[in-house]
């Protein structure tokens, strides 16, 4: 997992842990899940590591996790637009090359994350990769007149994506709701930068880490509510329920 958030002076910080890393279920505590888009959380940071363009980095102690509040939805768009940059590549202030993907060189730039708004949204792209993967894109314009096609890699964008498969929509519905969707509402996208990896370790490739829209397209979900494992979960708990109501009515 990558989390990242905004302190009380409008810096932004990227809490890490060592390999292998943050994970899912270390975002809820007691059952709870404590650290979500747009929750206030206290953090003990312990070191600043920063490494070009991944600035923002800070070992953190895991146990000083303390939840605070959930942001209402006029805090969740100041925030939004307090973060904003004008395009893409206003965000990195260096060259974002491009062939294959979208990227900027390792080692370069102030900063890997940001927000924008997209001039336009082009299309929400939910498909199947030749290897079987499924894949999660966003077509858009941003306010430089460029078009990107990125990755999504926000979760609650991909468990709702899977959610809807499962409820019965096929891809192509998917995608078209959710581009309609998009198309009507105001949009804040954050875009990051991957590190780099085997196959290219001196590329660092634009991605979408989270994807806003008010109205709010979830309509008031996070990716706990989405969660596989969680949904497997209520609906065992609704199929308990439901026969307990069988047997005590015979």
């Amino acid at each position: 997992m990558c989390i990242a958030g905004y302190d009380e002076n409008g810096s932004c910080i990227r809490p890490v842990l060592p390999p292998p890393g943050i994970k899912e279920n270390t975002l809820y505590f007691s059952g709870s899940n404590v650290i979500s888009p747009f929750s206030v959380v206290e953090f003990d940071l312990l070191q600043h590591l920063p490494k070009p363009p991944h600035t923002e980095d800070y070992r953190y102690k895991p146990k000083s996790i303390r939840f605070i509040e959930h942001l209402d939805e006029n805090r969740k768009r100041e925030l939004l637009t307090k973060t904003l940059f004008e395009n893409v590549s206003a965000i990195f202030e260096v060259p974002v090359l491009s062939d294959p993907g979208h990227y900027i060189i390792d080692g370069q730039g102030p900063r890997s994350l940001g927000t924008i708004q997209p001039r336009r949204v082009i299309k929400a792209i939910y498909e199947k990769s030749p290897e079987g993967m499924w894949k999660y894109r966003l077509n858009f314009i941003d306010g430089q007149g460029k078009s990107y096609r990125l990755t999504i890699t926000d979760l609650a964008w991909r468990y709702y994506n899977d959610r809807l498969r499962d409820e019965g929509k096929t891809p192509q519905q998917i995608s078209s709701d959710l581009t309609a969707i998009l198309m009507k509402s105001e949009v804040f996208l954050r875009i990051g930068l991957a590190r780099g990896w085997e196959k290219f370790p001196d590329r660092c490739f634009l991605q979408i880490t989270g994807v806003f829209s008010f109205p709010d397209y979830l309509k008031g979900q996070t990716f706990s509510d989405l969660a596989p494992k969680r949904n497997k979960y209520i609906k065992y708990l609704k199929s308990v329920l439901r026969e307990i109501c069988r047997l005590t009515t015979h």
